[in-house]
């Protein structure tokens, strides 16, 4: 089952991308307990289970008020599938989630964009995909990437990461959520197949397009 340990993972951003504070994480049933801002454990026991992750936002390593985001994660599948990789058919551990982001931001902040979503997972990842969360959704971000950062600079990379970039999550489009907006997608991770359960950390989002009032 899910629960949760402590951990808040900060770091630094250029002036028009704005790193986010990892503000808290609360679960959609009174089964979940809290401690603190990992999300651990998740199993086969948790598909069908919500937990919200909040966000704030950074501008040249201090806090900005007003800078705000949600995600909103479903545990929509946890099973052991027959996947190709490279042309060869392997027996993986799929862990899929369903995902509403919006940017909640107010106050001083006239606009901004919530540009990419990213965090590390427990286990080492064997491929990550994206897609609407049905048939005639299309999907807020277009690509997942494999260890790779969403800051520039000395920030250390996150295990998978989600943007409308095809190269990496450090801006260069103009996709994700303006101030008030919300979007969804889909992603199915890939472990090897002994992967029993996971543990997502360091979640953090990616802010850019900013105005301040």
């Amino acid at each position: 089952m899910l629960n949760f340990s402590v951990r808040l993972g900060l770091g630094f951003a250029t002036v028009s991308a704005i790193l986010t504070s990892f503000l808290g994480i609360s679960p959609s049933v009174s089964a979940l307990t809290i401690t603190g801002t990992s999300i651990a454990d998740i199993t086969t026991q948790d598909i069908g289970q919500f937990f919200t992750v909040s966000f704030g936002g950074q501008i040249n390593g201090s806090n900005q008020d007003g800078l705000l985001s949600e995600a909103i994660f479903k545990v929509a599948g946890f099973e052991t599938v027959n996947h190709v990789i490279n042309g060869i058919t392997k027996e993986l551990t799929q862990v899929k989630f369903e995902v509403k982001l919006s940017n909640i931001s107010t106050g001083s902040i006239v606009t901004s964009r919530t540009s990419a979503i990213g965090f590390d997972v427990s286990s080492d990842l064997v491929k990550a995909t994206i897609a609407g969360i049905d048939a005639t959704t299309q999907p807020l971000f277009s690509k997942a990437h494999l260890n790779d950062k969403l800051f520039e600079g000395n920030s250390p990379n996150l295990d998978v990461c989600f943007s409308d970039n095809n190269n990496n999550c450090r801006g260069g489009q103009s996709g994700g959520v303006k101030t008030g907006e919300t979007g969804t997608f889909s992603t199915s991770l890939y472990f090897n197949s002994s992967v029993k359960k996971i543990t997502l950390d360091n979640l953090g989002v990616r802010y850019q397009s900013i105005d301040l009032a």
